[in-house]
C-alpha cells in the first residue's frame, strides 16, 4: 500500500472521529475522551512496533543521533496529540465536525512552507495538479457551511460558528502542520513510523497530564481525564487512534505536503456521515456532491501520478 492510500484511510478515520467528538460531547463530564484517545494511540503505536521486531530500531544509529530523533518524535508529539488534539477537541465542539475539519483544511498552508523549512520539499507538478483539485473541493463544500443560515432541525444545541471556536480550529491546524514537518523531519534520521507514533503518543500524553495537573491539582486532575468511558468517547479514541498511526506509514512513504492535502478528504467523509447517520449538523447536499468529485479527481492523481 502506498503512502498516499495510508493517508487517504486516515481521513477516513479522522472524518469517524470528529463527528464522534461532537456526539460524546453532551454526555461528557471529564475531558470528552481527549486523553483516552491519546493514551489508546499510545497502546496500539506500542504494540504495533513491538509486534514487528522494533526492539531494534535505531540499533544502526549513533547515540546522538538516535537520540535526536526521539526528541523530534516527542515535539511532534506535542504538537499533534497535546496542542494539536486539544485544541481540535475544543473547537469540534463548538463549531461542529464540518466547520472543524473545515478550519483544519489550513494545515497544508501551514505545512508548505514548515516543509520547505525544515525538510526542504518542493512540490512536484502532479502533487500540485492533485492538490490544486483537492482543495477546489473542498472550497466549494467551505462556501455553503459559512454562508448557511437556517441550521438543521435536529442540530445539536451547543453547535455554532462562534469566534473562539474559529480561533481553537485555526491554532489546531497550525500545530498539526508543525507536527507534520517534524514527524518527517524524525522519520528523515529514523524511518519507524510505528516507534514514531508511540514516542509522540506517550509525549502527548505526558503533555496533557500536566496541563490537567496544573489547572485542577493532583485529584481533580486525574479525574478530569479519566471519567469519560462512553461508547461515543472510545468511537472517537479508536478513530484518532486509526488516525495517526496511518498518518505516520503515509509520511514514510509519501511526501509531507500531499498527506497533509489528502487530509482535506476528511471533511467529505464527516459530512457524508453526518448527511447519512448522524444528521446533528447543516450539510449541503449539492455543493457535497461536486466538492466529492473533484477531491476524488485530486486523491486518484496523488495516488496513481
Amino acid at each position: 500500500m502506498t503512502g498516499e492510500a495510508f493517508a487517504v484511510l486516515a481521513a477516513l478515520a479522522y472524518g469517524v472521529a470528529g463527528v464522534a467528538i461532537v456526539q460524546g460531547r453532551p454526555i461528557a463530564r471529564g475531558d470528552n475522551g481527549v486523553f483516552l484517545s491519546v493514551l489508546l494511540t499510545a497502546a496500539l503505536s506500542c504494540l504495533l512496533w513491538l509486534g514487528w521486531g522494533g526492539t531494534t530500531t535505531g540499533a544502526q544509529l549513533a547515540p546522538r543521533d538516535l537520540t535526536g530523533a526521539i526528541l523530534i518524535f516527542a515535539v511532534a508529539g506535542i504538537c499533534s496529540n497535546g496542542i494539536g488534539r486539544q485544541a481540535m477537541y475544543w473547537a469540534t465542539e463548538r463549531i461542529g465536525a464540518v466547520r472543524a475539519g473545515l478550519l483544519r483544511r489550513l494545515t497544508p498552508l501551514f505545512v508548505l512552507p514548515c516543509a520547505y523549512l525544515l525538510l526542504g520539499e518542493v512540490p512536484a507538478p502532479n502533487t500540485l495538479l492533485g492538490s490544486a483539485l483537492v482543495l477546489a473541493g473542498v472550497l466549494i463544500y467551505v462556501l455553503p457551511q459559512t454562508r448557511a443560515a437556517t441550521p438543521a432541525p435536529n442540530t445539536l444545541p451547543q453547535i455554532s460558528a462562534n469566534p473562539f471556536g474559529l480561533l481553537l480550529g485555526t491554532l489546531s491546524a497550525l500545530a498539526y502542520a508543525l507536527a507534520f514537518a517534524f514527524r518527517g523531519l524524525g522519520l528523515d534520521i529514523l524511518p519507524d513510523p510505528t516507534f514514531g507514533a508511540m514516542i509522540g503518543a506517550f509525549a502527548g500524553a505526558l503533555a496533557l497530564l500536566a496541563l490537567a495537573l496544573a489547572r485542577k491539582g493532583l485529584r481533580d486532575g486525574l479525574r478530569h481525564l479519566s471519567r469519560d468511558r462512553q461508547a461515543a468517547h472510545w468511537l472517537t479514541a479508536l478513530g484518532l487512534s486509526a488516525g495517526q498511526i496511518l498518518q505516520f506509514f503515509a509520511l514514510h512513504s509519501a511526501p509531507v505536503v500531499s498527506v497533509a492535502l489528502l487530509g482535506t478528504l476528511e471533511v467529505m467523509f464527516s459530512a457524508a456521515i453526518i448527511l447519512l447517520i448522524t444528521k446533528g449538523e447543516t450539510v449541503a447536499l449539492r455543493p457535497l456532491i461536486l466538492a466529492s468529485i473533484l477531491s476524488t479527481a485530486g486523491t486518484a492523481i496523488l495516488l496513481f501520478a
